[in-house]
Protein backbone atom coordinates (compact mmCIF):
# COMPACT_ATOMS: atom_id res chain seq x y z
CA UNK A 1 0.00 0.00 0.00
CA UNK A 2 3.02 2.57 0.90
CA UNK A 3 4.09 2.33 -2.59
CA UNK A 4 0.95 2.60 -4.55
CA UNK A 5 0.32 5.72 -2.16
CA UNK A 6 3.11 7.37 -3.81
CA UNK A 7 2.57 6.35 -7.27
CA UNK A 8 -1.28 8.09 -6.64
CA UNK A 9 0.87 11.10 -4.94
CA UNK A 10 2.98 11.35 -7.64
CA UNK A 11 0.40 11.21 -10.63
CA UNK A 12 -1.19 14.52 -8.31
CA UNK A 13 1.39 16.53 -8.50
CA UNK A 14 3.10 16.06 -11.32
CA UNK A 15 0.88 18.57 -13.49
CA UNK A 16 1.87 21.39 -10.93
CA UNK A 17 5.88 20.47 -12.01
CA UNK A 18 5.60 20.29 -14.87
CA UNK A 19 3.47 23.57 -14.63
CA UNK A 20 6.14 25.44 -12.80
CA UNK A 21 8.94 24.23 -15.17
CA UNK A 22 7.32 25.46 -18.34
CA UNK A 23 6.72 28.72 -16.02
CA UNK A 24 10.29 29.16 -15.06
CA UNK A 25 11.57 28.68 -18.79
CA UNK A 26 9.30 30.90 -20.50
CA UNK A 27 9.97 33.24 -17.63
CA UNK A 28 13.48 32.64 -18.40
CA UNK A 29 12.95 32.93 -22.13
CA UNK A 30 10.38 36.52 -21.51
CA UNK A 31 13.64 37.85 -19.78
CA UNK A 32 15.90 37.13 -22.58
CA UNK A 33 13.61 38.70 -25.28
CA UNK A 34 12.80 41.63 -23.16
CA UNK A 35 15.74 42.60 -20.18
CA UNK A 36 15.40 44.48 -17.71
CA UNK A 37 17.04 48.06 -17.97
CA UNK A 38 17.53 49.75 -14.82
CA UNK A 39 17.13 53.65 -14.85
CA UNK A 40 17.70 55.93 -16.93
CA UNK A 41 16.60 54.53 -19.84
CA UNK A 42 16.01 55.73 -23.33
CA UNK A 43 13.26 54.85 -24.92
CA UNK A 44 12.49 54.46 -28.70
CA UNK A 45 9.10 54.06 -29.66
CA UNK A 46 8.30 54.37 -33.36
CA UNK A 47 10.91 57.18 -33.83
CA UNK A 48 9.89 59.18 -30.73
CA UNK A 49 12.42 59.41 -27.89
CA UNK A 50 11.32 59.04 -23.90
CA UNK A 51 13.48 58.56 -21.13
CA UNK A 52 12.52 56.38 -18.53
CA UNK A 53 13.54 57.09 -14.95
CA UNK A 54 12.50 54.08 -13.70
CA UNK A 55 13.28 50.29 -14.54
CA UNK A 56 10.38 50.28 -17.62
CA UNK A 57 7.91 47.85 -17.75
CA UNK A 58 8.11 46.98 -21.32
CA UNK A 59 6.62 43.59 -23.55
CA UNK A 60 4.64 42.17 -26.16
CA UNK A 61 1.37 40.26 -25.23
CA UNK A 62 1.24 36.31 -26.16
CA UNK A 63 -1.47 36.96 -28.96
CA UNK A 64 -0.87 40.68 -29.77
CA UNK A 65 1.92 41.87 -32.72
CA UNK A 66 2.78 45.25 -30.86
CA UNK A 67 5.07 46.35 -27.89
CA UNK A 68 3.61 48.34 -25.00
CA UNK A 69 5.99 50.58 -22.51
CA UNK A 70 4.88 51.40 -18.62
CA UNK A 71 7.24 54.09 -17.30
CA UNK A 72 7.87 57.35 -15.03
CA UNK A 73 9.48 60.43 -16.75
CA UNK A 74 11.77 62.79 -15.32
CA UNK A 75 8.78 64.53 -13.63
CA UNK A 76 7.18 61.64 -11.61
CA UNK A 77 4.90 61.63 -14.63
CA UNK A 78 3.46 57.75 -15.28
CA UNK A 79 3.78 57.37 -19.24
CA UNK A 80 2.04 54.27 -20.85
CA UNK A 81 2.54 53.32 -24.89
CA UNK A 82 0.43 50.99 -26.29
CA UNK A 83 0.62 49.58 -30.00
CA UNK A 84 4.35 50.45 -30.71
CA UNK A 85 5.28 48.73 -33.47
CA UNK A 86 8.77 49.44 -33.12
CA UNK A 87 10.47 49.45 -29.78
CA UNK A 88 13.84 50.44 -28.68
CA UNK A 89 15.15 50.12 -25.39
CA UNK A 90 18.89 51.98 -24.21
CA UNK A 91 20.94 52.30 -20.86
CA UNK A 92 22.09 55.21 -19.83
CA UNK A 93 24.78 55.82 -18.12
CA UNK A 94 24.46 56.56 -14.11
CA UNK A 95 27.61 58.96 -14.10
CA UNK A 96 28.25 61.40 -16.78
CA UNK A 97 31.38 63.88 -16.87
CA UNK A 98 30.96 66.82 -14.96
CA UNK A 99 31.12 70.56 -16.83
CA UNK A 100 34.65 71.90 -17.45
CA UNK A 101 35.89 74.99 -16.87
CA UNK A 102 36.61 76.71 -20.21
CA UNK A 103 39.84 77.89 -19.05
CA UNK A 104 40.81 76.79 -15.30
CA UNK A 105 42.35 79.27 -13.04
CA UNK A 106 43.93 78.34 -9.16
CA UNK A 107 40.80 78.73 -6.67
CA UNK A 108 40.85 81.33 -4.33
CA UNK A 109 44.93 81.42 -5.19
CA UNK A 110 45.60 77.42 -4.30
CA UNK A 111 48.26 76.16 -5.46
CA UNK A 112 46.77 72.72 -7.41
CA UNK A 113 47.47 69.60 -5.94
CA UNK A 114 47.95 66.23 -7.94
CA UNK A 115 44.96 64.04 -7.20
CA UNK A 116 42.80 67.14 -5.98
CA UNK A 117 39.20 67.43 -7.39
CA UNK A 118 38.45 71.80 -7.80
CA UNK A 119 35.20 73.02 -8.39
CA UNK A 120 34.49 76.50 -9.72
CA UNK A 121 31.32 79.09 -8.65
CA UNK A 122 29.50 77.67 -11.98
CA UNK A 123 29.18 74.30 -10.79
CA UNK A 124 32.05 73.15 -13.57
CA UNK A 125 34.42 70.69 -11.49
CA UNK A 126 37.93 69.08 -12.66
CA UNK A 127 40.28 66.91 -11.43
CA UNK A 128 44.95 67.46 -11.47
CA UNK A 129 45.73 63.89 -13.15
CA UNK A 130 49.52 63.44 -13.84
CA UNK A 131 49.84 67.67 -14.02
CA UNK A 132 47.07 68.12 -17.06
CA UNK A 133 42.97 68.79 -16.31
CA UNK A 134 40.71 65.67 -16.24
CA UNK A 135 37.18 65.49 -16.13
CA UNK A 136 35.25 64.56 -12.76
CA UNK A 137 32.59 62.43 -13.02
CA UNK A 138 29.00 63.27 -11.31
CA UNK A 139 25.61 62.16 -11.71
CA UNK A 140 23.52 62.21 -14.98
CA UNK A 141 21.28 64.65 -14.63
CA UNK A 142 18.59 63.53 -17.43
CA UNK A 143 16.34 62.39 -14.73
CA UNK A 144 16.36 65.69 -12.67
CA UNK A 145 12.68 67.12 -12.41
CA UNK A 146 12.19 70.79 -14.08
CA UNK A 147 11.86 72.22 -11.18
CA UNK A 148 15.18 71.46 -9.68
CA UNK A 149 16.91 71.94 -13.36
CA UNK A 150 15.40 75.34 -13.41
CA UNK A 151 16.64 76.05 -10.03
CA UNK A 152 20.50 74.61 -10.85
CA UNK A 153 20.52 76.69 -13.77
CA UNK A 154 20.16 79.59 -11.82
CA UNK A 155 22.24 79.11 -9.22
CA UNK A 156 25.20 78.42 -12.57
CA UNK A 157 23.87 81.13 -14.01
CA UNK A 158 24.12 83.90 -10.92
CA UNK A 159 27.50 82.51 -10.07
CA UNK A 160 28.66 82.59 -13.61
CA UNK A 161 27.63 86.29 -13.84
CA UNK A 162 29.46 86.72 -10.44
CA UNK A 163 32.72 85.41 -11.59
CA UNK A 164 32.48 87.55 -15.03
CA UNK A 165 32.32 90.79 -12.35
CA UNK A 166 34.88 89.86 -10.56
CA UNK A 167 37.45 89.09 -13.43
CA UNK A 168 36.14 92.30 -14.56
CA UNK A 169 36.86 94.40 -11.39
CA UNK A 170 40.30 92.85 -11.48
CA UNK A 171 40.69 94.02 -14.68
CA UNK A 172 39.82 97.20 -14.33
CA UNK A 173 42.00 97.57 -11.56
CA UNK A 174 44.94 96.49 -13.42
CA UNK A 175 44.07 99.04 -16.66
CA UNK A 176 43.67 101.61 -13.60
CA UNK A 177 47.12 101.14 -12.78
CA UNK A 178 48.44 101.36 -16.14
CA UNK A 179 46.44 104.46 -16.71
CA UNK A 180 48.41 105.66 -13.54
CA UNK A 181 51.81 105.03 -14.56
CA UNK A 182 51.52 105.90 -18.11
CA UNK A 183 48.44 109.05 -18.79
CA UNK A 184 46.52 108.54 -21.79
CA UNK A 185 46.47 111.07 -24.32
CA UNK A 186 44.31 113.49 -24.36
CA UNK A 187 41.27 114.76 -26.40
CA UNK A 188 42.90 117.68 -27.96
CA UNK A 189 39.44 120.74 -28.61
CA UNK A 190 40.68 124.15 -30.92
CA UNK A 191 39.13 127.67 -30.26
CA UNK A 192 37.15 127.02 -33.03
CA UNK A 193 35.63 123.46 -32.16
CA UNK A 194 37.50 121.17 -33.99
CA UNK A 195 38.96 118.39 -32.11
CA UNK A 196 41.79 115.67 -32.25
CA UNK A 197 40.87 112.30 -30.92
CA UNK A 198 43.44 110.19 -30.62
CA UNK A 199 42.35 106.24 -31.32
CA UNK A 200 43.71 104.22 -28.49
CA UNK A 201 43.89 100.62 -30.49
CA UNK A 202 46.12 102.08 -33.28
CA UNK A 203 48.72 103.96 -30.58
CA UNK A 204 49.02 100.28 -28.38
CA UNK A 205 47.18 101.68 -25.02
CA UNK A 206 43.85 99.67 -25.04
CA UNK A 207 43.70 100.16 -21.57
CA UNK A 208 42.75 103.93 -22.75
CA UNK A 209 39.71 103.39 -24.48
CA UNK A 210 36.92 105.35 -22.99
CA UNK A 211 39.08 107.09 -20.58
CA UNK A 212 40.82 109.92 -22.40
CA UNK A 213 41.34 112.99 -20.77
CA UNK A 214 39.85 116.29 -23.11
CA UNK A 215 41.92 119.47 -23.17
CA UNK A 216 41.75 122.84 -25.01
CA UNK A 217 44.92 123.07 -27.87
CA UNK A 218 47.29 125.37 -27.17
CA UNK A 219 48.64 128.24 -29.55
CA UNK A 220 51.33 126.48 -31.19
CA UNK A 221 49.64 123.33 -31.53
CA UNK A 222 46.21 124.85 -33.21
CA UNK A 223 48.71 126.50 -35.63
CA UNK A 224 50.60 123.28 -36.15
CA UNK A 225 47.14 121.57 -36.64
CA UNK A 226 45.76 123.98 -39.24
CA UNK A 227 48.74 124.70 -41.15
CA UNK A 228 50.64 121.56 -42.03
CA UNK A 229 54.27 121.85 -42.01
CA UNK A 230 54.98 120.86 -46.06
CA UNK A 231 56.95 123.30 -48.11
CA UNK A 232 54.95 124.67 -50.89
CA UNK A 233 58.58 125.10 -53.03
CA UNK A 234 59.13 121.27 -53.45
CA UNK A 235 55.32 121.60 -55.19
CA UNK A 236 56.45 121.02 -59.33
CA UNK A 237 55.67 123.63 -60.93
CA UNK A 238 53.68 121.30 -63.97
CA UNK A 239 50.34 120.07 -62.06
CA UNK A 240 50.38 116.06 -61.11
CA UNK A 241 47.43 114.11 -61.22
CA UNK A 242 46.04 111.10 -59.74
CA UNK A 243 43.21 108.52 -59.69
CA UNK A 244 41.00 107.49 -56.83
CA UNK A 245 41.55 103.85 -55.62
CA UNK A 246 39.44 103.45 -53.19
CA UNK A 247 36.82 100.79 -53.60
CA UNK A 248 34.25 102.43 -51.81
CA UNK A 249 35.66 106.18 -52.59
CA UNK A 250 37.13 109.41 -51.13
CA UNK A 251 34.67 112.10 -48.74
CA UNK A 252 35.96 115.44 -48.42
CA UNK A 253 34.88 117.13 -45.11
CA UNK A 254 34.33 121.05 -44.89
CA UNK A 255 37.44 122.83 -42.51
CA UNK A 256 39.22 119.41 -42.45
CA UNK A 257 42.03 121.37 -42.35
CA UNK A 258 45.29 118.92 -41.73
CA UNK A 259 43.31 116.68 -39.18
CA UNK A 260 42.95 114.16 -42.67
CA UNK A 261 43.66 110.38 -42.85
CA UNK A 262 41.93 107.30 -41.34
CA UNK A 263 39.13 109.11 -39.28
CA UNK A 264 39.22 112.64 -41.13
CA UNK A 265 37.79 115.43 -38.20
CA UNK A 266 36.57 112.71 -36.57
CA UNK A 267 34.07 112.31 -39.28
CA UNK A 268 31.97 115.31 -37.45
CA UNK A 269 32.42 117.72 -39.90
CA UNK A 270 29.43 117.86 -42.84
CA UNK A 271 30.64 116.41 -46.04
CA UNK A 272 30.79 118.44 -49.33
CA UNK A 273 32.25 116.54 -51.72
CA UNK A 274 32.30 112.22 -52.55
CA UNK A 275 35.04 110.95 -54.58
CA UNK A 276 34.08 107.68 -56.58
CA UNK A 277 36.54 105.18 -57.56
CA UNK A 278 38.26 106.43 -60.98
CA UNK A 279 37.76 110.43 -60.15
CA UNK A 280 40.99 112.13 -61.51
CA UNK A 281 42.13 115.08 -59.08
CA UNK A 282 45.05 117.76 -58.99
CA UNK A 283 47.80 117.15 -56.16
CA UNK A 284 48.99 120.36 -54.81
CA UNK A 285 50.99 119.10 -52.58
CA UNK A 286 54.26 116.68 -50.91
CA UNK A 287 53.30 114.13 -49.61
CA UNK A 288 53.07 114.66 -45.74
CA UNK A 289 51.67 112.99 -42.31
CA UNK A 290 48.21 114.00 -40.44
CA UNK A 291 48.39 114.76 -37.06
CA UNK A 292 47.02 111.35 -36.29
CA UNK A 293 49.97 109.62 -38.46
CA UNK A 294 48.99 109.06 -41.87
CA UNK A 295 50.40 110.01 -44.74
CA UNK A 296 48.30 112.49 -47.16
CA UNK A 297 47.87 114.90 -49.82
CA UNK A 298 46.24 118.10 -50.48
CA UNK A 299 44.45 117.69 -53.38
CA UNK A 300 41.66 119.71 -55.66
CA UNK A 301 38.60 118.37 -56.79
CA UNK A 302 36.73 121.21 -59.17
CA UNK A 303 35.86 123.98 -56.82
CA UNK A 304 37.10 122.10 -53.32
CA UNK A 305 41.01 121.82 -51.86
CA UNK A 306 41.55 119.71 -48.89
CA UNK A 307 43.62 116.77 -47.42
CA UNK A 308 43.04 113.29 -48.13
CA UNK A 309 44.63 109.51 -47.16
CA UNK A 310 47.59 109.01 -49.29
CA UNK A 311 46.63 105.16 -49.72
CA UNK A 312 43.32 106.22 -51.65
CA UNK A 313 45.59 107.77 -54.39
CA UNK A 314 47.23 106.22 -57.73
CA UNK A 315 49.51 108.68 -59.47
CA UNK A 316 49.36 109.34 -63.11
CA UNK A 317 52.10 108.17 -65.17
CA UNK A 318 53.63 110.96 -66.81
Amino acid sequence: MPELTKIISWEKSKYYFYGACCWLILSNFYRYVFPDHPAPAAIEADGKTYVACNTPDTGRGWFHSTYYADFKDNNGQTISLRGIEKLIVTNLPQKINAPMPSNPVAVDGKTYREGAEYTWPDGSKARVENGKWAPVKMKNTVCESDDDKEKREARESAAREAEQKKLAEEFEVQQAALRTKTPCPAIITSVTGETQEPNPAAIGRPECEGHLPNRVATPEEEANWKKPDVSRTKIASTPHWATVTNDYGIEIYKRCYFNAGTLPCSLNEPTVASLHKGDRVQVVSAKTRSAGGSEIYEIKFRQWAEWVDAVSLSFDIE
